[in-house]
């Protein structure tokens, strides 16, 4: 028996909310950043340390989470990350040291974060829908960019109020009292009949020989040119995210009008990713990921522009350019994933791959923050990011599926 048509729509709204919320909680980092800085005194490489292993972990857990989804369904495994999620963000309430902050962010949040985000929901995603898969994703992803848009700035108004403490713990809290029932009611694992169906790539995508196993896919370029796209998006993106916040207010900006602009970029990344992933299906998803690389690119230069002109429109600028393209490559990589490696193995496969985003994720907070005790600014790093732009653009060229005479 077939589920009603309306079912698979009301799981890819639940999963909007639950990525909403779950990586609104995480990227809200970079203004609980500042707040620890000030309180503590750490160097900002120490404390983005604690981000920087956040996503190491995410990326070297990414295929056991991978196995676990192929194994239990998506939905157990998401219930789990939001339980572990919510019980992390009201333990950072208590964070009085680095290790505790590396203990707390770094790992226990990271697994949360781990088994509710990417992976769990990019795999129930592509079961559900064969056709339009590039879009439905980028629908779906773009709960992400709203959860940044409110939780930023709802979380810069409770540290102005409350204190940072205070705020974590009320938001942890509230995650764990609508996640919890959230996808509790509203996920639902894929049928295997529609799960299979939806294996092969949707009709007039002319899609290669299904590769089902694990090790003849990492036997192929297709493979490792998204891996390494999947590395260079968050070299491209997160030393500039992690430290935007804390750059802004060095140049003379006040903390809630920076904490509002970090939400604008919110806000444009909805609309970014739901345009790409169209984009995607209809100019080719290299075609997108190229054009959303320029935006992040552009947009970081308008805010390295702050170096020389500290004017509030190279803020609105970096919101708009940087906005658009944040996060636009995450559901392009998981479409071209599902379609390349088809099969009920999809799970591993795409976990494993998300291991190059934790490496890469690893890498740039600690670097940003790292450059910036050492010289005393953050150029060097935010240009370094740029030229990660055209290189990850060139990894989704690599990676395109050949077409079929």
């Amino acid at each position: 028996m077939r589920p009603s048509p309306w079912l698979p729509w009301v799981v890819v709204g639940a999963v909007w909310l639950t990525l909403a919320i779950a990586s609104g909680l995480y990227f809200s980092f970079p203004v609980f950043f500042v707040a620890l800085l000030d309180e503590f005194g750490w160097s900002r490489g120490a404390t983005a340390a604690a981000f920087s292993i956040s996503s190491v972990i995410q990326g070297v857990l990414s295929p056991v989470v991978g196995m676990l989804v192929d194994r239990l369904g998506p939905r157990r495994v998401m219930l789990g990350g939001a339980a572990v999620l919510g019980i992390a963000c009201v333990l950072a309430s208590r964070i009085g040291s680095l290790w505790s902050l590396y203990a707390v962010i770094g790992v226990l949040a990271a697994v949360g974060l781990c088994a509710v985000s990417w992976v769990p929901s990019g795999t129930l995603i592509a079961r559900w829908f064969a056709e339009r898969r590039g879009s439905v994703l980028g629908i779906a992803f773009s709960g992400m960019g709203a959860g940044v848009l409110a939780m930023g700035p709802l979380a810069q108004w409770l540290i102005g109020v409350y204190g940072w403490r205070a705020a974590y713990a009320s938001l942890g809290v509230g995650t764990l009292a609508v996640l919890l029932p959230l996808i509790w009611f509203g996920v639902r694992d894929a049928p295997v009949t529609i799960a299979v169906a939806a294996g092969p790539a949707s009709r007039g995508a002319d899609p290669p020989p299904a590769r089902r196993d694990v090790g003849d896919a990492l036997h192929t370029t297709a493979f490792w040119a998204l891996f390494f796209a999947y590395l260079c998006t968050p070299l491209a993106v997160f030393s500039v995210v992690t430290h935007s916040v804390a750059f802004a207010v060095d140049h003379g900006f006040a903390r809630l009008f920076v904490a509002g602009i970090f939400g604008l970029t919110g806000l444009l990344s909805v609309v970014g990713r739901i345009v790409f992933g169209m984009a995607a299906d209809r100019i080719g998803r290299a075609a997108s990921a190229t054009i959303s690389y320029g935006c992040t690119a552009f947009g970081t230069l308008c805010l390295l522009s702050l170096e020389i002109a500290p004017h509030a429109a190279a803020l609105y600028a970096y919101a708009l350019f940087f906005g658009l393209g944040f996060g636009a490559r995450g559901p392009i990589i998981t479409a071209m994933a599902s379609q390349i490696f088809p099969g009920r193995r999809f799970g591993v496969i795409y976990g494993i791959l998300s291991v190059g985003n934790g490496i890469g994720g690893g890498v740039a907070p600690w670097f940003g923050g790292f450059v910036h005790d050492l010289t005393g600014s953050y150029r060097v790093a935010f240009l370094i990011a740029v030229a990660f732009c055209g290189i990850g653009s060139a990894c989704f060229w690599l990676a395109r599926p050949p077409r079929r005479a």
